[in-house]
This record gives C-alpha cells, sequence and structure tokens, in this order.
C-alpha cells in the first residue's frame, strides 16, 4: 500500500499530483478532476451529486455513481487505496492538509498576518513571500466557472493572494526594503487598480524614500481614476495619508481588514 503522506496535491496553478517525489499523471484526466474537486472540501466528504456537478458540470454522465467509482479507483492505483475514502456522507480526500498547497498557502497568510500584529515584520516577509512561492496560476483551472462551491473556494484563495501581496510590501516597508517593496506596488496597482490599500503603501513608500511630491502624484492619480471610473472618493486611509503627507512624514503601517 502507498502511504498517504508521500502524496503531494498542487492546485494553485494546473494540477500537479507528486508520490514520493514523481509526477503522478492524473493531470487531464476524469480522475485528476475528481481528486482537484475532492481537494476543495478540505477533507470533509462531498455528497456524490455535488462532487459531479464539479467534476462535468452540466455534461453529467449517463450513469453518475458508476462514472464516480471507476474515477476513484484510478485514483487509489496510482496514490494508494488510502488517498480517497469513501463515507456515508460521500467522497473525501484523505491526503493530509500540509501535502495540500492551498491549505499551506492559507496557513503562511495567516502566519504572516499574526506576525504582522506581532509587530515582527521579518517573520511576516517570510511568511508571506512562502505563501507567494507556491502560488503558481489560478486554483482548480480544470474545474471550470460553473460550479458555486469551486467558485468560492477560488475567490477566499484569489483574495488571500492579493492581501498577502499587499501585506509583504507593509512588512517590506518596515524592515527598510524600500527598493523592492516600491517596484512591487507599481506592478501592483498596475494589476488591481481599484485596491486604495496598493495606493496607500505606495504613496508611503515615496514619501520614506524622500520622495512626497510623487507620493502626492500616485494620490492624485488613484483619485481621479476612482471618480471618473467609479465615481466615488477615496476611502478615509488614502483621505488621512493625504493630510499626513501635507504636515509629517508618514510612517509604514499595519492594516488588516
Amino acid at each position: 500500500m502507498v502511504t498517504r503522506g508521500l502524496v503531494e496535491c498542487r492546485v494553485l496553478g494546473p494540477l500537479r499530483v507528486d508520490r514520493g517525489g514523481v509526477e503522478v499523471p492524473v493531470a487531464g484526466q476524469v480522475a485528476g478532476r475528481v481528486l482537484a474537486a475532492l481537494s476543495t472540501a478540505a477533507g470533509v466528504p462531498m455528497a456524490d451529486g455535488v462532487l459531479a456537478e464539479v467534476v462535468w458540470g452540466d455534461e453529467l454522465p449517463g450513469q453518475v455513481a458508476h462514472s464516480l467509482r471507476v474515477a476513484v479507483s484510478r485514483l487509489r492505483g496510482k496514490l494508494g487505496t488510502d488517498c480517497v475514502l469513501r463515507t456515508s456522507g460521500g467522497y473525501a480526500i484523505s491526503i493530509p492538509a500540509e501535502r495540500v498547497d492551498h491549505h499551506r498557502f492559507a496557513e503562511s497568510v495567516g502566519r504572516g498576518l499574526r506576525c504582522q500584529r506581532d509587530g515582527d515584520a521579518a517573520g511576516a516577509v517570510r511568511a508571506f513571500e512562502g505563501a507567494l512561492g507556491l502560488w503558481r496560476g489560478r486554483p482548480w483551472p480544470e474545474l471550470g466557472e460553473s460550479s458555486e462551491v469551486v467558485t468560492l473556494a477560488r475567490m477566499r484563495l484569489e483574495e488571500l493572494r492579493l492581501v498577502a501581496v499587499e501585506e509583504l510590501q507593509a512588512a517590506r516597508l518596515v524592515i527598510g526594503d524600500f527598493g523592492t517593496a516600491i517596484a512591487a506596488l507599481r506592478g501592483a496597482v498596475a494589476e488591481t487598480p481599484y485596491r486604495e490599500r496598493r495606493w496607500e503603501l505606495l504613496a508611503t513608500g515615496l514619501c520614506l524614500i524622500g520622495q512626497p511630491a510623487r507620493a502626492r502624484s500616485e494620490l492624485l492619480r488613484i483619485r481621479h481614476l476612482l471618480a471618473e471610473d467609479l465615481g466615488i472618493d477615496p476611502g478615509p486611509a488614502l483621505r488621512s495619508l493625504e493630510h499626513r503627507i501635507q504636515t509629517t512624514r508618514p510612517q509604514p503601517t499595519w492594516r488588516w481588514r
């Protein structure tokens, strides 16, 4: 029997499954989609009907239960008989959480936020960098858009990634790594221009390197962008920063929404 502790499942990007450090070819197969679908449930059994919807969407096979049994049998043959369990509530993945990358990613982001709250900027940098190093692309790309289960799980991870990108730069500003943070924040505001936290950190970083005029220019840019595209004013954090730039030298801030 293959021990389940030797199996690693990666879903932050195209599905990849390793056993004992060697890739197991399940990506692109129904069995791979079943494994990816079960990984969204964090070890909680998934009812056959829900699992089938996630795996096949609107194109359900004629014999759903049989098709699931075949896919699970193939998974067990490649990964070990204990990798997927059958329970009264449905099928469940039994690969330990620490060997599924989206669990490690979420845990690392959480650790970074705890370091942030404790004032450990260097620890936050390490945690956020570790989390983002796991991100290879959009979670569960094989599973499409039709399932609410996948959509909600994917949205949660994508939001955590956005937060990790922002708070990594906040931590870098605290430890004085201004150049790296500012360069990353310029890319971040281009990637997601309506997230005000990114502009707040960019303007703060520019002030910290002695460029308050450029900071004011960036804040004016987001003010115009919000007004023209969304018809709104900047939030209180940006308005407060605008005021502080006029009166003092802003310092990097920790903040979690």
